[in-house]
């Protein structure tokens, strides 16, 4: 874990998943994009998208990332056509929703339960005989 996500982490609270931290941050750009009525609040919604797509993209080059190889490239793809984009209309008068879509769109796919490994779906058949236990039970 890098110093800025483990400061990050202290001051979101450990209640929230990552993923659930990037779909705040892509819901909060967005709002911000659908709201650029001026060129104040379009430069700092653009700002803004810039810097989320460069977290996330260099969040998936690292070498530690646990995401497969083919998703790390599609994101970057994304990512760095989310900020040509973002650059581009900084400097002209250029249509916002094609941001926000890309955006939803990785909501959307953060907010999709992830499929079980192979190692999760197997699991509950080991311990089939097993009284049920919660979590919390497992942890405390």
């Amino acid at each position: 874990m890098t110093y800025a996500s483990s400061q990050y982490q202290k001051q979101s609270g450990s209640y929230l998943s990552s993923r659930e931290i990037e779909v705040m941050a892509f819901r909060h750009v967005n709002s911000l994009l659908a709201d650029a009525r001026d060129h104040q609040k379009k430069t700092m919604a653009l700002a803004a998208n810039l810097k989320l797509w460069s977290l996330l993209s260099m969040s998936v080059e690292r070498n530690d990332s646990p995401l497969p190889p083919v998703l790390r490239d599609d994101i970057i793809k994304v990512g760095l056509w989310s900020m040509r984009y973002s650059n581009a209309a900084l400097n002209a008068s250029k249509d916002l929703k094609p941001l926000i879509d890309v955006n939803n769109d990785m909501i959307e796919g953060l907010s999709a339960e992830p499929e079980p490994s192979p190692m999760t779906a197997a699991a509950p058949q080991a311990y089939a005989g097993s009284a049920p236990t919660s979590s919390l039970e497992l942890v405390g």
